[in-house]
């Protein structure tokens, strides 16, 4: 199914990166838009596994909360903007309870299409809040155990 160059709706695949570390983390996305408000769900690649999505999407900008299904995880706030051609998502995420962070990036793809999570770069993004530095493997660690409260 096609959509409009500038609907967020359909499948996407991406990556995350946690703050100071370059290891990505994938995930299939699919949205459903309906006048500005997205649903959806997301699987990611590790052990966190299934989420559901709510939130806006205004071209070019988008924001959503994912919340995962397993017990105990924290929701994560994303944001970020659409490419002009409709192609590609990019942004940052946060975890504000656990005071972890990160950027994502996600490419559109149609159904029957095979895009690999090494065909996505990380994305760089300046951060706008100053954050303390904490070495990657303790702040993924630490990012872990917030999900599982």
């Amino acid at each position: 199914m096609t959509q409009g160059k500038h609907s967020v709706q359909g499948g996407w695949r991406g990556r995350y990166f946690y703050a100071g570390d370059s290891t990505p983390h994938g995930f299939e996305a699919v949205f459903v838009e309906m006048n500005g408000i997205i649903e959806g769900n997301i699987l990611d690649d590790d052990e966190l596994g299934e989420a559901t999505v709510g939130g806006k999407f205004t071209f070019p900008f988008i924001k959503f909360t994912k919340i995962y299904r397993s017990p105990g995880t924290q929701p994560v706030s994303y944001q970020g903007e659409m490419t002009e051609d409709g192609t590609t998502l990019t942004g940052r995420w946060t975890i504000s309870s656990a005071d972890v962070y990160g950027t994502w990036t996600a490419k559109r793809f149609e159904e029957g299409e095979d895009l690999k999570i090494e065909d996505l770069e990380q994305v760089e993004l300046k951060v706008e809040v100053e954050r303390p530095k904490v070495a990657p493997a303790r702040e993924r660690e630490r990012s872990l155990k917030a999900r599982k409260r």
